[in-house]
């Protein structure tokens, strides 16, 4: 594995860890955005437990290399459904700039690691 695949790995991991933790603390930021696409408020929960194994899998990766590829291939798609959960909502660029970024570092990581 390339060092770029592990820092990429690590940040993202870490980056998904805090998010996901975020998200069971049910912050009202979020709660919001959940009622708005008219989901139940734990489906917050829900969201963070998806970014926690998707941290927990680019960690696993670490040393089964097509762990992390999978792992970071998940969280791109789910901040690909973030993006289009946001555009759908008709959010401003601000309140999609977090989903956008970690899109970003979630690709960044799954190319790093298909050519690790």
């Amino acid at each position: 594995m390339s060092s770029a695949a592990v820092f990429f790995s690590v940040i993202t991991a870490l980056v998904m860890l805090a998010s996901g933790a975020y998200d069971f603390t049910m912050p009202q930021k979020v709660l919001d955005l959940v009622e708005r696409l008219g989901k139940r408020p734990n489906f917050v929960r829900t969201l963070g437990l998806v970014k926690i194994l998707g941290a927990l899998g680019l960690l696993v990766g670490l040393v089964f290399g097509p762990i992390a590829v999978l792992a970071s291939l998940g969280l791109v798609i789910y901040f690909i459904l973030a993006i289009r959960a946001h555009a759908k909502l008709g959010d401003s660029g601000a309140e999609t700039i977090p989903a956008a970024a970690m899109f970003i570092l979630s690709a960044l990581t799954l190319i790093t690691n298909l050519f690790a």
